[in-house]
């Protein structure tokens, strides 16, 4: 599906809203709608060069939407469900999520690549 994102090409450069295709959710993986996003402090180290980021890189990953797809496999939410995003993945099961230390999540390892644990991405442009 086509999707509007805000993008920083690289460090240095201003965010420009533009078009991507985004990808159907794989396996264990949801799709939300997003009816809010905010450009965070985060974001701005990330433009300026501050914070060690793949680019081209996708910004505003504080938000709230609703899941509008779901992949094979997802049990704890569904279609139709309200949720809320943050920076770094959150498990909920390993040993840092499972003792309330969420922004350290094992699965939060990719963040600053934006791939999947497969090794993969979702956003795609040309």
């Amino acid at each position: 599906m086509k999707t509007r994102a805000v993008v920083c090409r690289e460090p240095g450069t201003p965010w420009e809203v533009t078009e991507l295709d985004l990808d159907e959710p794989k396996a264990n993986e949801v799709r939300i709608k997003m009816m809010s996003a905010g450009m965070c402090h985060s974001d701005d180290h990330i433009q300026k060069g501050d914070a060690a980021m793949r680019m081209p890189v996708v910004g505003g990953h504080e938000g709230a939407g609703i899941i509008d797809a779901v992949g094979e496999g997802v049990t704890r939410v569904q279609v139709g469900d309200h949720v809320v995003c943050s920076f770094i993945p959150a498990c909920g099961s390993c040993r840092y999520c499972s003792t309330g230390h969420q922004n350290l999540c094992d699965s939060g390892k990719n963040a600053a690549t934006g791939e999947f644990p497969d090794g993969t991405f979702r956003f795609h442009q040309d």
